[in-house]
């Protein structure tokens, strides 16, 4: 900003020396601002482009068809960012756009730090129609809309088809179908499911399934104290957690091996399964196991509650703006030709160019020759028998509550906790 203030006092010297009118100055000096607009766009990776190539891309192009907007993209490791925007919020020198966890957008919105971005909606009806219901309700709140998808957070189970042709299993569709898989691979010296618990967030396919026992028809009473986590449901879906371990389904190292690792068991063909979701479609098309490989929602259950034809198609953290930003009207309009830019078919083409399911619905065509794991994930999401739940659990409790979720998942498939005690550290943790 400084380096404009110090231009305009050079053109105002120079529009006095010959003559101009002091409209004609202020004309110029404001032209000359509305030229140059810096957006100060902050994300939770250190190397955006090689992290989220897609993120990274669609600012290149964006700044390619808008020269006059330029986007200071500053990528820092998640924790670092998450802690650094905490900061920023004290001190009142928030990014003008960034990525944040939903509790602390929430809590941001609620301090009044956050753009309502419902004007934005109502001026893009088209884009609003091509989003995934569920995608705008979650960072809504009293009628603010103070964000947006950063992108689709599309989780399930990786799986080697070649590994279960191998050992003549069928590709399960129930829980039964998964132990007898399990029992077959663990017999075999296969790895059934590689997962990692250094990295305790790794847990989306069973939160998943943890969906399939009621957890969004009871995490309102639980939270509100009348009702408890501790409930015959969840022990249910715990107890099938620790028989999961008794069969073998896991690494014996999980308790020492980071999410990355079981990535790369996967990948070398040590294990039938991984745990994670489809932000990891571009390194299995890269890998030589890339024709052999599908996607699945998880198991289903006999005993479960509701629905068991859930899938896992919601909100990612989401992308806010800095209130600050409508103080500057060509700041304003910049930031929300990024938005518009972001959620457009062009930028949905980009997340596609980069295996990243895109936020909107998106029906250009996809080279199932060129990318066929992306394809299959594609077909998977479309799906019509399937339907999404509202949100990932841990993403609509307090960041304690989830930590607690994590270590009582772990904590079974580590064979610490007993499904009994699991539960009730979540629950003790919702209490306090």
């Amino acid at each position: 900003m400084r380096k404009y203030v110090n231009v305009s006092i050079v053109l105002l010297i120079f529009f006095v020396t010959i003559g101009c009118s002091s409209k004609e100055i202020e004309k110029t000096v404001n032209d000359k601002a509305s030229e140059n607009i810096t957006l100060d766009v902050a994300i939770h990776v250190a190397n955006p482009k090689g992290q989220e190539p897609a993120f990274y891309s669609i600012v290149e192009r964006f700044m390619e068809k808008y020269p006059d907007i330029k986007i200071e993209l500053k990528g820092t490791e998640q924790k670092a960012h998450i802690k650094k925007i905490k900061m920023m919020a004290q001190s009142d020198s928030l990014p003008d756009i960034f990525w944040v966890l939903p509790s602390s957008a929430k809590e941001l919105a609620e301090a009044g730090l956050l753009l309502d971005l419902r004007p934005f909606l109502i001026e893009n009806p088209e884009m609003v129609e091509k989003l995934h219901p569920n995608m705008l309700d979650t960072y809504s709140l009293d009628g603010l809309q103070f964000g947006l998808p950063y992108q689709s957070l599309v989780t399930g189970i990786w799986y080697n088809k070649a590994i279960f042709e191998k050992y003549h299993l069928k590709l399960p569709e129930t829980y039964d179908d998964l132990k007898t898989a399990v029992k077959t691979l663990h017999a075999n010296n296969i790895i059934p499911i590689a997962k990692g618990a250094n990295d305790p967030y790794s847990v989306w396919a069973f939160l998943t399934m943890l969906s399939r026992y009621g957890y969004f028809e009871k995490i309102d009473s639980i939270l509100s104290g009348d009702e408890s986590y501790n409930n015959e449901d969840f022990l249910n879906y715990y107890q099938k957690i620790a028989e999961l371990r008794e069969l073998g389904a896991f690494p014996k190292n999980v308790a020492t091996q980071s999410y990355f690792q079981a990535v790369q068991m996967f990948l070398n063909g040590e294990a039938a399964m991984l745990d994670a979701g489809i932000w990891e479609t571009k390194k299995i098309e890269e890998s030589q196991i890339a024709g052999d490989v599908g996607f699945w929602w998880g198991p289903t259950f006999a005993d479960g509650v509701g629905n068991q034809k859930i899938s896992s198609i919601v909100p990612a953290a989401p992308l806010v703006v800095n209130k600050h930003v409508e103080k500057d009207k060509a700041k304003y309009e910049a930031a929300m030709k990024f938005l518009g830019f972001y959620f457009s078919e062009e930028g949905a083409a980009i997340m596609i160019d980069n295996q990243v399911a895109p936020i909107i619905k998106f029906d250009g065509e996809i080279d199932s020759d060129l990318h066929p794991v992306f394809a299959n994930v594609m077909n998977v999401m479309n799906d019509p028998s399937w339907k999404s739940k509202p949100n990932q659990p841990d993403l609509i409790v307090s960041e304690g509550i989830a930590n607690a979720m994590y270590d009582s998942i772990y904590g079974v498939i580590n064979g610490i906790y007993t499904p009994e005690e699991a539960i009730k550290i979540v629950d003790s943790k919702i209490a306090r």
